[in-house]
């Protein structure tokens, strides 16, 4: 899980090209900075390759996106697609819906992870775990898709969370307090233990030991204590915090390979899983995202705790390809 080569950053690369051209297909400014990002590297050809694949197969690729890697003189025109069979469970209109759904997904989610990175001083990919030491001797561990600025000022030392989950390990020093900030929330501590991840829905604070004061911009109260053993999730629409506890152990176990839920939706633990596998997950079903789970899966393999999450509810998982994979009922 933890590599230094980010053998998926390529596809992820290929899937921003992919989302500005769909934005822009006619800047041609844009097609020759492809053209030469693909010509650069012959990993890159193979993902822009694989990007168009999945992107085919759920009926989204424009013909416009299509770029030549050959001699220009010889081959001035695109070739013709061969029509791609149905994949086994999903005819036209459902695939219709689902690449609707997925393009949308997808243009929120790289514009997302594209400015996260732009911003950002440490970032990771698809399952990749790094720990980073700070100036001050403070260790930050991110977790996989997650993204670091640091931001020390004056009296003060600092990091902000772009994207999303670190756990942090903070060095005391009451004379230069320690802030995380993640979305409207700033997490300040003198010397503790704590994780925060920053989710599609809200933020969620938990203490593995000391004690965290945290400010949100929501509704009152609007600052908290916290100590071991104790997690505040703060939700990004309305302010709203709901309190919680569980055992200091528990606390960031996604650092040993394994993610433990309770009671969570199925969405938000196929939230958490994106975060692990290559590619994209879409899930299909509302029916499904809004049931509730609770277990302990290994983020090792993240394609059998998407299966153990679905199967309880008569849900399934569909391979379509190794980079796109459905959640849905029957």
């Amino acid at each position: 899980m933890t590599t230094d080569e980010r053998p998926d950053r390529p596809l992820e690369e290929a899937m921003d090209w992919l989302m500005r051209l769909q934005a822009e297909p006619d800047d041609p400014g844009l097609r020759r900075g492809l053209a030469a990002w693909m010509a650069a590297d012959s990993d890159h050809a193979r993902a822009w390759a694989q990007a168009e694949r999945t992107w085919a197969l759920i009926g989204t690729v424009p013909p416009a996106h299509w770029v030549s890697t050959g001699n220009p003189a010889t081959r001035k025109t695109p070739p013709a697609r061969r029509r791609l069979p149905w994949p086994a469970g999903l005819g036209p209109v459902r695939l219709g819906l689902a690449g609707a759904a997925l393009a949308a997904s997808l243009m929120l989610m790289v514009n997302a992870d594209t400015l996260a990175r732009l911003r950002a001083d440490q970032t990771t990919g698809a399952g990749e775990l790094r720990s980073v030491t700070l100036a001050d001797g403070s260790m930050v561990h991110l977790g996989p898709r997650s993204a670091i600025a640091t931001e020390d000022g004056p009296g003060r030392r600092g990091v902000r969370l772009l994207a999303g989950e670190a756990f942090f390990e903070v060095k005391p020093n009451p004379a230069r307090p320690f802030v995380v900030a993640a979305d409207g929330l700033a997490v300040t501590v003198v010397g503790t233990a704590f994780d925060v991840r920053l989710g599609p829905a809200a933020v969620t604070v938990s203490v593995k030991s000391g004690v965290v004061t945290v400010r949100h911009d929501g509704g009152p109260p609007a600052e908290e204590r916290l100590g071991a053993g104790q997690r505040l999730t703060v939700d990004h629409a309305g302010g709203r915090t709901v309190r919680g506890e569980l055992a200091p152990g528990d606390v960031a176990t996604w650092r040993e390979g394994y993610l433990f839920v309770d009671n969570a939706t199925v969405a938000e633990v196929v939230d958490e899983l994106r975060r692990y596998q290559p590619g994209w997950i879409l899930l299909e079903s509302d029916q499904l995202a809004k049931r509730r789970v609770t277990g302990l899966y290994d983020l090792r393999q993240p394609e059998r705790a998407l299966q153990a999450i679905v199967q309880p509810h008569g849900g399934r998982l569909r391979t379509l390809t190794p980079f796109l994979h459905v959640l849905s009922m029957p």
